[in-house]
């Protein structure tokens, strides 16, 4: 009888979801992933960038022996912050046109959207490929109609007579790109930084004179307890004013500044005797961003993320 001999219950994930996303890269240039793109393209759903992605592991498939390096925006602070404010101004400056009289609407995708860093608003995103027999590659199954990264209209114009508004595009790692007349791309954490107050250190004042005496050692009651030859208690101040007084870290550098700032979190290599297939182990995207970076490698390679399963369409994703 037809139907019979079927499963107890019927087919229960949830949301299904292709979680294993395959790319294809020509030659040994750097390339750009978005998670959210991809698993929009793929999946035929709306995916938002601004939330952190995690990959539960990485494979290489190359048919060459060469090396891949994989880069992360840094996944700290700074990085949060940073976004969350561009994100604020984005929207604030959306808001200007929501008004009854303008008869504006947000779009039905609308996201906020930005690069990863300067080269790759240059180089552009990589989106996923579907695979048929015989190697072939599916070339535009998953293009999508319109996947655009967002752009800041600034009402200080660009001072060259023509009054135009000055529109740019933003990013994560590295300083700006383009000129205070006419920006092309803005560093967001870059631009954090610069907004961000340097507070200093209080130090003890060893070396001021004050009156008839010319340091702070020969203060009369600082050495009231001094009962030692060796000058034990002038050793005590010197240390404590000497050591530990600054931050652990370069208070005029916020990790994400410069361009070379990327967090390196895999290098697989293919080599003969493995098949030519390396693995890494998993980690976290900061908004869904990969830089892959090949050595050594000028044939055709191909890289498939796995991502961890979750509530959020199908995946694992935490909001900024």
């Amino acid at each position: 009888m037809a139907g019979a001999n079927l499963p107890a219950k019927k087919y229960k994930k949830t949301s299904p979801t292709v979680t294993r996303l395959s790319f294809e890269f020509d030659g040994g240039s750097t390339q750009f992933i978005d998670i959210a793109a991809a698993l929009s393209a793929i999946n035929r759903r709306f995916y938002r960038q601004g939330v952190y992605y995690y990959v539960n592991s990485v494979e290489i498939y190359n048919n060459e022996t060469g090396v891949v390096d994989l880069h992360t925006v840094p996944d700290n602070w700074v990085t949060k912050n940073a976004w969350n404010r561009g994100f604020a101004l984005w929207q604030k400056m959306n808001a200007m046109v929501n008004s009854p009289l303008s008869n504006v609407r947000r779009p039905r995708y609308h996201d906020f959207k930005v690069y990863m860093s300067d080269l790759h608003r240059q180089t552009g995103t990589s989106f996923p490929k579907l695979h048929g027999i015989n190697a072939l590659i599916s070339t535009s199954a998953t293009s999508p109609d319109d996947w655009d990264y967002s752009q800041f209209v600034s009402a200080d114009d660009d001072q060259d007579g023509t009054a135009d508004a000055d529109e740019f595009f933003v990013h994560m790692i590295g300083p700006n790109a383009g000129s205070s007349s006419n920006w092309q791309s803005v560093g967001l954490i870059h631009s954090y930084a610069r907004s961000r107050l340097i507070i200093t250190q209080p130090e003890i004042d060893v070396a001021t004179s004050v009156g008839s005496d010319s340091h702070a050692q020969d203060d009369p009651l600082l050495n009231v307890f001094d009962f030692s030859s060796e000058e034990q208690m002038n050793d005590i101040i010197d240390n404590l004013d000497s050591d530990n007084d600054l931050p652990p870290y370069d208070v005029d550098t916020y990790i994400g500044m410069g361009t070379s700032h990327m967090q390196h979190v895999a290098r697989i290599g293919t080599e003969v005797g493995v098949g030519r297939v390396g693995r890494a182990s998993g980690f976290c995207a900061p908004f869904g961003l990969i830089c892959v970076d090949p050595h050594g490698v000028s044939t055709a390679f191909r890289v498939v993320l796995n991502l961890a399963v979750g509530t959020y369409h199908g995946v694992y994703a935490e909001r900024a």
